[in-house]
């Protein structure tokens, strides 16, 4: 009897770098005994922190409190709790922090450039970390992920990007990866109109030998599945709040769920919505995500034990 293939699978880590480590180290000890990393999207941060040079040391503005630092050691904590968290320290002048906040281009130029110096380091860790271990890292960029990030994740010596791609996963199936979404109220950097997402997917399907041997890794999750429920906005983007209670309804891709409901994989892997983590069945195909609380340092994930006739087992964790 064959032994099952165990899949680690997580998402939307965006940039918290005591997760990102925690993922290292529990892949490299071997924690979970998986025979694979998917990480399904959102790889990198939303905020820049600019941490000024004040009387002496140093302050910033972190999740709306003051933080200080006194000396280097200080510094470097901070600077370690900003990352923790998801976000981007830089070191600033409070000549250049005045200059910020006239100058929206200054900001951006930081900003990109901080994202791509943190996935530089993460794929540089990785290989550092992983090598020789024997378990392959299959990533991919979400839809919050600038196009910048793409030539860093190609030239990575161990983490491999799959997005938009077929790749042989297990003795019995084979990966397909879509990192774009539908459309967001934010418009993030990948995202495409429902038909061209489901054109894509469709495409790549078709590369497929066999559907129903898949494993299908989108970042956003299928319309109304349970694994996409999130608060429904207002036109200025605010939380829809009735009778003292935010509702909350589906937000997931159709274009996702036309694809599961017509090639029928075994697996369906995915993110986005943070709070809807968890798995549910659509027809034959298990989908789950894996949730998301990167930005309190939690590391959540799934463990999905792959054979050759299906899923035999599944089990929520989290570090």
């Amino acid at each position: 009897m064959s032994r099952p293939f165990r899949l680690y699978v997580c998402s939307d880590i965006h940039a918290a770098e005591g997760v990102w480590r925690k993922l290292l180290n529990a892949t490299r000890a071997n924690i979970y005994k998986a025979d694979a990393v998917l990480i399904a999207g959102d790889l990198t941060g939303k905020a820049l922190v600019p941490v000024v040079a004040s009387d002496g040391g140093w302050r910033a503005r972190v999740l709306g409190q003051e933080r200080r630092a006194r000396d280097e050691g200080e510094l470097a904590a901070l600077e370690r709790s900003i990352a923790d968290i998801g976000q981007y320290a830089v070191r600033v002048t409070a000549d250049e922090r005045a200059a910020m906040e006239s100058d929206p281009e200054l900001v951006r130029r930081l900003f990109t450039e901080q994202i791509e110096q943190r996935v530089r380091e993460w794929m540089a860790l990785a290989a550092e970390r992983l090598e020789g271990s024997g378990v392959p890292v299959y990533v991919m960029p979400g839809n919050d992920d600038e196009f910048g990030i793409d030539p860093i994740l190609a030239a990575s010596t161990y983490c491999v990007d799959v997005n938009e791609r077929v790749v042989d996963l297990t003795p019995w199936h084979q990966l397909v990866s879509m990192g774009w979404s539908s459309p967001t109220p934010w418009s993030t950097p990948r995202e495409l109109p429902e038909e061209e997402f489901l054109d894509r997917l469709s495409g790549l399907m078709a590369e497929v030998r066999d559907p129903r041997k898949s494993v299908v890794m989108t970042h956003v999750p299928p319309f109304d599945s349970g694994l996409d429920t999130a608060p429904l906005l207002s036109p200025d983007l605010r939380p829809t709040v009735s009778a003292g209670d935010v509702l909350r309804g589906p937000v997931g891709s159709r274009g996702v769920r036309t694809a599961i409901e017509t090639f029928k994989p075994v697996l369906g892997v995915h993110g986005h919505i943070h709070e809807s983590g968890g798995q549910r069945r659509i027809g034959d195909t298990l989908s789950i995500n894996a949730g998301s609380e990167s930005n309190v340092g939690i590391l959540r994930g799934y463990l999905v034990d792959l054979g050759p006739d299906g899923v035999e087992r599944t089990m929520r964790v989290e570090g």
